[in-house]
């Protein structure tokens, strides 16, 4: 029961990471935790996820919240459960990586007299590493629709078109 709170918890987490939700939008009450915290770092770095993919393709995530519509099979649902627990791994690390690079390019900044050449490097290594939080997703969403059979990708095409319209009414009043 634990573990499927969480993955329910976490799968909440990263719909609205996707979606492009802040925290305060989603009415967490209190402090922060550092998920939130992660979540609204991504959402201010990921080149707009949300409007430009997610929309189309909600994710292995989505497709859990949705294995009865869907007619998940066990095996599906099973492999939807790694393809989001690689996600969430994945997005930690891409936001560590950037807070670490903008952190040495910050430091290195600082610098009397910095090299250009030094300063032109960090600012490259800030752009992958936030164009990695723009992508990283893409191969999950994308294996986990691929999951899918055709007559379920028919079904997962018309709950997602319904999924973005919903959304956009909560968002947008």
């Amino acid at each position: 029961m634990k573990k499927t709170v969480r993955m329910l918890t976490m799968t909440m987490v990263f719909t609205a990471m996707a979606m492009g939700i802040t925290t305060a939008e989603a009415a967490v009450p209190g402090k922060a935790s550092a998920l939130e915290k992660m979540h609204m770092y991504f959402v201010h770095h990921n080149f707009g996820f949300a409007r430009n993919f997610y929309r189309f393709h909600p994710g292995p995530h989505w497709d859990l919240m949705n294995a009865t519509a869907l007619h998940l099979t066990v095996a599906q649902i099973k492999q939807e459960k790694m393809l989001v627990t690689g996600m969430m791994q994945d997005t930690k690390q891409g936001v560590v990586a950037l807070k670490n690079a903008y952190r040495k390019y910050r430091e290195y900044a600082k610098q009397p007299n910095p090299s250009i050449r030094v300063l032109i490097h960090d600012v490259q290594a800030v752009g992958r590493a936030q164009a990695y939080l723009g992508y990283e997703m893409i191969p999950y969403h994308m294996k986990g629709y691929r999951l899918l059979d055709p007559a379920q990708q028919v079904i997962y095409h018309r709950l997602a078109h319904e999924n973005w319209i919903r959304m956009m009414k909560m968002m947008h009043g």
